[in-house]
C-alpha cells in the first residue's frame, strides 16, 4: 500500500520554486475570467512596471513578478532504504541524484491549496548506472497543506511556515519505464516487487517544508522593513531586464514505494488519522505560546506491523528547525463507544526528531501485539499525547481516525462553461475501497467557504466508486469553484475546506469566449485579446518569443501550435503555462497561425446545496490560505 509498505526508498534534499506571482491577487487578475486586469489604456509595459512596483510593498504578494513557473529538485539524492528489515544506508544506490523539474501552476491562483506541478518525467540515478526512470502519467498534486507547521508563523516569511506533501504515480506499462538494479538490493527488491500483478507501477511522494524566500532565511513577517530591504535588491535586478527569476527554495523529504490499481494517483491512501485542532484559548485570556497542532497522518496495519507516515505532521521548534518535543507519543485504536482503548504501541522523541525524520521521511514503523492488531482492525486508530504519572496514553488525542475518505480521482479539474464533465470518487473504508451503495455527498460553492447545499447523495458501486456529474452555466464568464466531498450517512457538513481534514476537488470553468473566436484574425486582434495577456503576465518569456512582434509569432506558427494543442494539456512546455487560455482565444489564435483549433476536452464533477455552519473562529483556512501570498 503505497510508501507505507516495503520495499520503500528514500530521498532528502531541496526544491527551488519560482512562480509567476502577478496573477495571485484580484487587483491585477480575474481569475474566473482568466484575465489580466488592465487599466483604463493601460499597456503591457505599464502592466508589467505596476507588477514589479508591488514587489517592492513588504506587505505585499507579488515577490515575483518575473518568475517561470519552473520548480526543481537541487541538492537531492537518495538517502536510504527499506526493504522489510528496517533502515539501510549502506545500499549502493545511496547517493543517487533525485533530477525533477515541473511548472507550478495553481488550479485556483488567489489560494494555496490547488497546487500542481505539470511535468514530463522524473528520474532517480544515472542513465548508465543505478537508475528508476518514470515517465509522467499525471502531474504531480500537493495536497494536506499544513498551515500550522510552525508554532509561530510570524517567525517565517510568507509561506515559509506551511508545509506540503506532492504525490504523482507511474504506470508500469509505460515503455519508457524502467528500474536498473544491477547489484543494489533496494532496487532489486523494488523490481522485483513491480512485477507483481497486483501492482501497477511506482508512487513517488514527499514533503516540502520551511521555504525561504529572497534568499535570506531570517526574513520575518514581522520585519517589513528587511522583506523591503530584500525585495529592492530584486527590483534593481528586474529594472535592468532579462531573465531574472527571484526562487525561493524548501527542504523535502521523499520516498518511492509501489502503487496499486486501486490507489489514488496523487493523494496519500491508507487509515486516515486526521488532525484533532488543539482547543481554542479562553476568551480574554493572556497571550500563551499555541498548542501544538499534528497534521494529518496515514497509517498501514499489516498483520502485526504498524506503519505511519509523519512527514507532514509534527511541528518545528524555530529557527534551528527542530521538532517540538511532544514527548511520548501513543497510538492506540478504540471501540466506537470510546469505552476500550487498546494500546498498539508508542514512539519516544528520538524517533520522530529532525535526525529520526531525515533517515526516514518521517515514515515510523512499529510492532503491535496480535491481540491489539486485531481489534484495531475494525476499530478507529487514533494518536495521543502520554500521561505522565501512569506513563500510559493520555487524553489529549493528537489525530484520529477517519474510517470514510472519499477521495476524487480528478483533483483540479479544467474545463468550458456550459460542459458538462463526469469525475469519479473513490471511497476507501479504513484505507481499503470500500463496497457498494455508500453514500457521497458533494458540497461546494466559493473557494473555501461551503455556502451550497448538498444535493441528494451519489451511492458507491460494488468498487467503492462514486460518478458525478457536474455543469458550469455561466453565460459569459468563467469561474473557479471548491467542492469537498463527504462519505457515509448524514455526515457532519464542513464549515469549509480545511485541506487537514476534508477531501477536496477544485474546478476551474474557463469561458467559452465566442466573441473572440469570431474575431477577424488580423494581428491587432489576435494580440489585444489573446497574446497581450501571456505577454503581460510573463516576462520572462521574452527570453524566448516576443509575444508582441508579429514577425516572430508568425515565424514560429508551427511550434506555437504544437505547445497550445491541448492533447498535451499535462506536458512540462504547455503554453500558456497556467492554463488559462479560453477556447475562443485558441480559435481566434489558430485561425491567424493557419490551423483550425482542436477540440478542448475535460472532466469535472458535480455537486449540490446544503447549509453550512459558521467556520471555527481563529481558523479561517481561506485566510490562512491567502496569507501565504503575503
Amino acid at each position: 500500500m503505497s510508501i507505507l509498505e516495503t520495499p520503500r526508498i528514500y530521498f532528502r534534499g531541496q526544491m527551488a520554486w519560482d512562480p509567476i506571482t502577478t496573477n495571485n491577487a484580484s487587483d491585477r487578475y480575474d481569475e474566473g475570467d482568466a484575465e489580466p486586469m488592465f487599466g483604463e489604456s493601460e499597456t503591457v509595459q505599464q502592466y508589467r512596471e505596476a507588477a514589479v512596483a508591488q514587489a517592492d510593498n513588504p506587505n505585499g504578494w507579488n515577490w515575483n513578478p518575473d518568475g517561470t513557473h519552473r520548480s526543481t529538485f537541487f541538492d537531492t539524492s537518495i538517502s536510504g532504504g527499506d526493504i522489510g528489515g528496517g533502515l539501510v544506508t549502506d545500499d549502493p544506490f545511496v547517493g543517487a541524484p533525485a533530477q525533477f523539474i515541473g511548472m507550478l501552476v495553481d488550479c485556483e491562483p488567489y489560494g494555496s491549496i490547488s497546487s500542481q506541478l505539470f511535468f514530463d518525467s522524473m528520474r532517480f540515478g544515472v542513465d548508465g548506472g543505478y537508475r528508476i526512470q518514470l515517465p509522467r502519467l499525471t502531474r504531480v498534486t500537493g495536497r494536506y497543506v499544513n498551515f500550522h507547521r510552525y508554532p509561530d508563523p510570524t517567525t517565517s516569511f510568507i509561506a515559509g511556515g506551511a508545509s506540503i506533501n506532492w504525490q504523482t504515480s507511474f504506470d508500469k506499462t509505460d515503455p519508457s519505464f524502467r528500474i536498473d538494479a544491477f547489484d543494489s538490493p533496494s532496487l532489486q527488491a523494488l523490481a522485483a516487487a513491480v512485477e507483481a500483478s497486483d501492482v501497477a507501477g511506482i508512487v513517488v511522494r514527499w514533503n516540502a517544508y520551511r521555504t525561504i524566500y529572497f534568499d535570506d532565511p531570517t526574513l520575518a513577517n514581522t520585519d517589513p522593513g528587511r522583506a523591503q530591504a530584500r525585495a529592492r535588491l530584486l527590483m534593481a535586478k528586474l529594472a535592468v531586464g532579462g531573465f531574472q527569476p527571484n526562487p525561493a527554495r524548501s527542504l523535502l523529504v521523499g520516498a518511492i514505494g509501489l502503487w496499486r490499481p486501486d490507489e489514488p494517483v496523487h493523494e496519500p491512501v491508507g487509515r486516515a488519522l486526521i488532525t484533532r485542532y488543539p482547543p481554542a484559548p479562553p476568551e480574554g485570556a493572556p497571550p500563551a505560546p499555541p498548542p501544538p497542532t499534528v497534521a494529518t497522518a496515514h497509517a498501514r496495519l499489516a498483520g502485526n506491523v504498524l506503519t505511519v507516515d509523519l512527514s507532514n505532521s509534527i511541528p518545528e521548534a524555530e529557527p534551528n528547525l527542530a521538532k517540538r518535543n511532544l514527548g511520548t507519543l501513543h497510538f492506540v485504536a478504540v471501540s466506537a463507544d470510546g469505552k476500550c482503548v487498546k494500546e498498539l504501541g508508542k514512539i519516544g522523541k528520538a524517533d520522530y526528531d529532525r535526525v529520526a525524520y531525515d533517515e526516514t521521511s518521517g515514515i515510523v514503523t512499529l510492532n503491535v501485539d496480535p491481540d491489539a492488531a486485531k481489534f484495531a482492525a475494525t476499530n478507529d486508530i487514533q494518536m495521543r499525547n502520554e500521561n505522565p504519572k501512569t506513563h500510559s496514553h493520555g487524553d489529549t488525542i493528537y489525530l484520529a481516525e477517519q474510517a470514510l475518505r472519499a477521495i476524487p480521482t480528478e483533483p483540479n479539474l479544467y474545463c468550458n462553461t456550459g460542459d458538462t464533465v463526469k469525475t469519479k470518487v473513490q471511497v476507501f473504508d479504513r484505507g481499503v475501497p470500500a463496497g457498494k451503495s455508500v453514500p457521497v455527498n458533494m458540497v461546494g460553492g466559493p473557494s473555501f467557504n461551503i455556502s451550497s447545499a448538498a444535493a441528494a447523495p451519489t451511492p458507491t458501486d460494488a468498487n467503492g466508486v462514486a460518478t458525478i456529474s457536474y455543469t458550469y452555466n455561466g453565460v459569459s464568464n468563467g469561474a473557479c469553484e471548491a467542492f469537498a466531498f463527504l462519505a457515509g450517512q448524514d455526515p457532519a457538513l464542513p464549515a469549509q475546506i480545511d485541506p487537514l481534514v476534508t477531501t477536496y476537488m477544485y474546478i476551474r470553468s474557463l469561458p467559452t469566449d465566442a466573441d473572440t473566436a469570431a474575431l477577424d484574425p488580423t494581428w491587432d486582434n489576435v494580440y489585444r485579446a489573446v497574446l497581450s495577456k501571456w505577454h503581460a503576465l510573463a516576462p520572462c518569456m521574452d527570453n524566448w518569443l516576443d509575444l508582441g512582434n508579429e514577425a516572430q509569432v508568425r515565424a514560429y506558427a508551427p511550434l506555437l501550435r504544437t505547445l497550445t494543442d491541448p492533447a498535451d494539456f499535462e506536458a512540462f512546455r504547455f503554453m500558456p503555462v497556467t492554463r488559462d487560455m479560453t477556447a475562443g482565444e485558441r480559435a481566434l489564435l489558430y485561425n491567424f497561425l493557419g490551423a483550425a483549433p482542436p477540440a478542448l476536452t475535460a472532466m469535472a464533477v458535480s455537486g449540490g446545496p446544503a447549509p453550512a455552519p459558521a467556520p471555527v473562529p481563529g481558523r479561517d483556512i481561506g485566510r490562512l490560505s491567502r496569507a501565504l501570498r503575503g
